[in-house]
């Protein structure tokens, strides 16, 4: 007997589009957290140095306020790269979430979302990479960023293994007709 099968591709759905949206989110971070870097680069000695203004004090209020924020975008380098392995150990998590709901007859949508999920990270590391093997500022910042780029270079081959481990979840579960 063949019920409503909608509600078993919302969880495919979710755990492919996180993934996607997981690795275009690494990108942003890495590229964004490259040029800020460099703009408080610039931008830190400038206000260091600009001294008393009327009866204000630029370089203390600098101290207190913008090097503090430049500290945590230094450490952007490290911490870019724990949040998105987090967010792939999170996305894992989704899969077991969706795993009672998910019928056999859905593994073939699964592998041909999980298919073009692949091709399209395979298209975003190559642009990731264009971007990191450069020899202006920018890639030196995103060479800094040594486990997203790691992640972000090889995302072809880290998806697709997270698919397939969230396909043995997903499909592993027992299905509704014996729920």
């Amino acid at each position: 007997m063949i019920n409503n099968k909608r509600g078993s591709m919302l969880g495919i759905l979710f755990v492919v589009g996180a993934l996607f949206v997981l690795l275009a989110f690494g990108v942003v971070i890495g590229i964004g957290a490259g040029v800020l870097d460099m703009v408080m680069d610039e931008a830190v000695p400038v206000f260091q140095e600009l001294g008393m203004v009327d009866s204000f004090n630029a370089t203390q209020a600098t101290d207190v306020a913008i090097v503090p924020v430049n500290n945590v975008i230094q450490n952007f380098t490290w911490m870019t790269g724990v949040l998105y392995i987090f967010g792939i150990i999170g996305v894992f998590g989704l899969a077991f979430v969706y795993r009672l709901t998910a019928n056999k007859w859905m593994i073939g949508l699964f592998f041909a979302v999980m298919l073009m999920l692949v091709i399209s990270s395979i298209f975003i590391s190559n642009v990731y990479e264009e971007f990191h093997n450069g020899s202006d500022e920018l890639a030196n910042r995103l060479q800094e960023h040594v486990l997203l780029s790691f992640m972000i270079l090889y995302s072809p081959m880290i998806l697709s293994i997270i698919g397939f481990l969230a396909g043995l979840v997903l499909f592993s579960g027992a299905t509704e007709e014996f729920v």
